[in-house]
C-alpha cells in the first residue's frame, strides 16, 4: 500500500504539499466548482482567492492522520484583510472553501479560515451551514427574504461579514436569522415557500457538496441515490473527477452507463474505505486497481477471519441494500431519488462544462439503469431475490411486514 501511495502522481508531491485546496483549481478548470448557490457555476474565477496558491501562502504546517505519510490537512493562519478575521487559525478543506467561500460568493481566504474556525468551535458542519447561508443569500437577492428577516444585514452574495455573522446566529438558534436558518436548506425552503425549493440545493435534506452534478453525471447521480442524500463520499466518482480508468474510462458528461458505475463506486467506497475506516483519497488515488484485494488482505490480517477479493463488493452491496431498506421503512420513496429543479432545468453558462444540465430524461435513464443493476424494482425497492442472494432474509421479512415488499 505504501508503495502505491508513493507511486501516485497525485498524492506525492502534489496532495502532500497542497492538500485538498488543490481541488478548487481542478474543479474550476473543469467548469464545475459551484458558486453563488449554483447559479453562477463556471462564470466567476475563485482560484486566485481560494485556490491552492493562496491557501499555501497561509499554511503554517500539515497535519497527518495517524500513520499517514501524506498529511494532506493544512493548518492555516488568517494573516491579512479584514481585522475581524486576522489571527484565526483553522484547517479548511476543499469542501469548506466552497461552502463558506464560493457558494456564498466569498473570495477571501481570511473569511473562510475564520468561518471554519467558528464552525469548529460550535460543532457545525461547514457544508450544511455554508450552503444554507448561500441559499438564504439568493432568497434575499430575489426578494423572498426581507432585510428584517436577516437581522438587518446586507445579505447579498459576496458579503463575508454577513456570512460570518450568520454562523453564530445559527449556532445559538438566535431569534430572527438564526432561528430561520438553523434547520438547514430543506426546512428553510419549506418555511419560505413561494417557489424557493427550486434553489434549495439538497437531496433528502442533505446539502450539496462542492461538485456541480451537471459537470460530472455519475458523481452527481450518486447524490440522488446515496442513502444519506447529497453525500459525495458515498459514491465518489474518480473516473470523472480524476480521470481514473478503474474499472474503465468514462465521459463525465454522458448519462449512459452511469447507473451501473454509481452502484460500483458506492459499493467499492463503502467496502474499502468506510467499513474498514480507510482513507477514500488513498483508494481513489493510490490503490484503485488493487483496492478489493488490499482490503481483503488487511481485514483478514486484522481479524483472523478469511476474506477474499470477491467478498469485498458483496459487503458493500449488503450495506447499501440494508440502508435502502431502512430509508424505505422511514418513509422515503423513489420520489426522493431526485435533484433540485435548478440542476435539471438550468445549464452551466460558462467554462469547460458550459451547456451541461441533468434533464429529467437523463435522470430517469440513470435511475432505471441503477435500479436494474442493483436488482431492485423500478420503484427502487430491493427485490426478495436480491436480498436473499445477499443473505439479508431478515431485511426482506421487515420490508414485507411493513407492506413495502410484496
Amino acid at each position: 500500500m505504501l508503495e502505491g501511495m508513493k507511486a501516485s502522481p497525485v498524492l506525492y508531491p502534489e496532495f502532500s504539499k497542497l492538500g485538498t485546496p488543490m481541488v478548487v483549481d481542478a474543479t474550476s478548470a473543469m467548469g464545475m466548482f459551484p458558486s453563488e448557490n449554483y447559479r453562477n457555476t463556471g462564470e466567476d474565477d475563485y482560484t486566485e482567492g481560494l485556490g491552492a496558491k493562496s491557501s499555501l501562502e497561509r499554511t503554517l504546517g500539515n497535519e497527518h492522520c495517524y500513520g499517514c505519510p501524506v498529511g494532506c490537512t493544512q493548518v492555516k493562519l488568517a494573516r491579512g484583510g479584514n481585522l475581524k478575521f486576522q489571527g484565526s487559525m483553522s484547517d479548511p478543506e476543499y469542501e469548506t472553501y466552497y461552502s463558506l467561500g464560493s457558494v456564498c460568493g466569498v473570495k477571501s481566504q481570511e473569511a473562510v479560515i475564520h468561518a471554519d474556525h467558528l464552525c469548529d468551535k460550535y460543532g457545525l458542519d461547514t457544508i450544511s451551514v455554508g450552503v444554507t447561508i448561500g441559499f438564504a443569500m439568493e432568497l434575499f437577492e430575489n426578494g423572498l427574504l426581507s432585510k428584517e428577516q436577516v437581522n438587518g444585514l446586507d445579505f447579498r452574495f459576496g458579503n463575508a461579514d454577513a456570512m460570518v455573522d450568520a454562523i453564530t446566529e445559527i449556532a445559538f438558534r438566535n431569534e430572527g436569522l438564526g432561528e430561520l436558518l438553523c434547520d438547514g436548506t430543506k426546512v428553510l425552503a419549506e418555511k419560505i415557500g413561494n417557489g424557493s425549493e427550486k434553489y434549495a440545493m439538497h437531496v433528502k435534506g442533505l446539502e450539496f457538496p462542492a461538485y456541480d452534478p451537471r459537470g460530472a453525471k455519475a458523481h452527481g447521480f450518486n447524490y440522488v441515490t446515496s442513502y444519506t442524500g447529497a453525500d459525495h463520499n458515498r459514491g465518489y466518482a474518480p473516473q470523472e473527477i480524476f480521470g481514473s480508468d478503474i474499472p474503465k474510462a468514462y465521459d463525465r458528461f454522458t448519462a449512459e452507463g452511469k447507473g451501473w458505475l454509481t452502484m460500483y463506486n458506492q459499493d467499492l467506497r463503502l467496502a474499502t474505505a468506510d467499513c474498514p475506516t480507510m482513507c477514500g483519497f488513498l483508494i481513489d488515488m493510490a490503490v484503485a486497481s488493487i483496492a478489493e484485494q488490499n482490503t481483503a488482505d488487511m481485514v483478514s490480517a486484522a481479524t483472523g477471519l478469511e476474506f477474499k477479493k470477491e467478498d469485498i463488493m458483496v459487503i458493500g452491496a449488503r450495506v447499501n441494500n440494508v440502508a435502502r431498506a431502512f430509508n424505505l421503512t422511514a418513509g422515503l420513496t423513489k420520489a426522493d431519488d431526485t435533484l433540485p429543479e435548478r440542476v435539471m432545468t438550468e445549464t452551466i453558462k460558462e467554462g469547460a462544462s458550459k451547456g451541461q444540465s441533468v434533464p429529467k430524461e437523463e435522470l430517469d435513464l440513470m435511475l432505471h439503469d441503477y435500479y436494474e443493476a442493483r436488482g431492485w424494482s423500478q420503484e427502487g425497492v430491493p427485490t426478495q431475490a436480491k436480498l436473499q442472494e445477499l443473505g439479508l432474509d431478515e431485511v426482506a421479512a421487515k420490508l414485507k411486514e411493513k407492506g413495502i415488499l410484496s
